[in-house]
């Protein structure tokens, strides 16, 4: 028999993250019933998703920067690259000991061992863990991050199928891997934040695979999961949510020209200039403008987030709320209707900054010296969340 990855009738690695996202129910019975070579499901699947989400961070620590209430910073190169060459090494390992956790404490909760399932179980659920880790590439996004946490909705739904548990077994097994998670977390952005440290870099969160943004192992897990910073994932709200995602994950790529159309003409000071960008692989494209008026400057960036958007898609099921403030401003993050709305204005730099998350489209405005917040809003009013869902989302 053929044990590559998985059989060869097994989908590609972007096939299995797509429905391992969307469809989890039925994805995890299929994957239930595959043989795997454990070694190339960690080379083949685990390793790509852990570069992918190690690259975005870099990219969008040392390229971009990170910002915020007048500070901006870029992590130098060579401490951007020590820190993502660890992400990956940190977030593959924190997996595989996850899965030999998992098979472990297989029998205290009346479930059933194998290595090769347990093993699965913690490669495919840590799909949402690295794909989030994504959107730190494209700053306006990266509050998203947050969305890491289906990755224990995933696990919750595989311990079933893949591990034999017992319905009222299933919230404490799951309870015993999230402790393992934080731990695995706790440790892997231990040593990447030391060793950025050491070599002069910036201190900030790692990314680790499932244990991204989990709760506190003291918090209570039932049937839904609170997040840090307010709210919670229904678990079953969640799994709705991610049917209604398919579309959006199989939808097809969009021409970046058709985005800078929805660019409006009639803003302050006029379009003056505009780009557009695309990324093939993941189906991501983007149109920006902006808009000069005397020494104000407001860039419009129009975004179809492709795959992407299955998992911000997902939103709709947590309620991420965030607010800070300062005397130099501040910074807030809601969520409305299922879509997430983020604002902030940092007085002592003279920026501002105002972004709505669709389903499957974003919308961010940007201004300094002197844009007003009212007028970042109306700008991305002006082109429109729900009729830019209809052309080109979920909506």
């Amino acid at each position: 028999m053929d044990t590559d990855m998985i059989k060869s009738s097994a989908p590609s690695l972007v096939e299995r993250a797509k429905n391992i996202l969307v469809s989890p129910k039925p994805e995890w019975d299929r994957i239930a019933g595959e043989t795997v070579d454990i070694g190339k499901l960690y080379t083949g699947y685990v390793a790509p998703l852990a570069i992918f989400a190690a690259l975005c961070a870099f990219i969008g620590m040392s390229v971009f920067g990170v910002s915020g209430f007048g500070f901006s910073y870029r992590v130098p190169f060579i401490a951007g690259a020590v820190s993502a060459v660890l992400q990956v090494v940190m977030g593959v390992a924190g997996v595989f000991l996850l899965g030999l956790i998992t098979n472990a404490l297989a029998p205290t909760f009346g479930s059933q061992q194998n290595p090769a399932q347990a093993h699965k179980l913690a490669a495919y659920a840590s799909t949402a863990g690295f794909l989030a880790g994504g959107f730190t590439l494209f700053p306006p996004l990266a509050a998203l991050g947050i969305l890491g946490l289906y990755s224990l909705v995933l696990v919750y739904f595989g311990l079933p199928r893949l591990m034999q548990t017992p319905a009222d077994k299933r919230v404490g097994y799951l309870v015993a891997v999230v402790v393992v998670a934080i731990v695995a977390g706790v440790v892997a952005g231990a040593v990447i934040a030391a060793v950025r440290t050491t070599i002069g870099g910036f201190s900030a969160p790692g990314l680790a695979a499932i244990g991204q943004g989990a709760p506190a192992a003291t918090q209570p897990v039932t049937g839904k999961v609170t997040l840090p910073g307010g709210g919670e994932v229904d678990l079953d709200a969640l799994q709705r949510q991610a049917e209604q995602a398919q579309s959006m994950a199989t939808a097809a790529a969009v021409d970046p020209a058709q985005l800078q159309a929805q660019l409006p003409q009639t803003l302050p000071g006029g379009l003056t200039l505009v780009s557009t960008s695309n990324s093939a692989a993941m189906g991501v494209a983007q149109a920006e403008g902006t808009y000069q008026n005397g020494d104000a400057s407001l860039t419009l960036q129009v975004m179809h987030m492709g795959a992407m958007g299955a998992v911000a898609g997902m939103a709709a099921g947590m309620n991420v709320q965030e607010n800070r403030q300062d005397a130099n401003g501040y910074s807030k993050t809601q969520t409305i209707g299922g879509r997430v709305y983020t604002e902030e204005v940092a007085k002592g730099a003279g920026t501002v900054s105002y972004g709505v998350v669709g389903r499957g489209v974003a919308i961010t405005a940007n201004g300094s010296n002197g844009v007003s917040i009212d007028q970042a809003k109306a700008a991305v009013q002006a082109v429109g969340i729900e009729a830019l869902e209809k052309k080109f989302g979920g909506g």
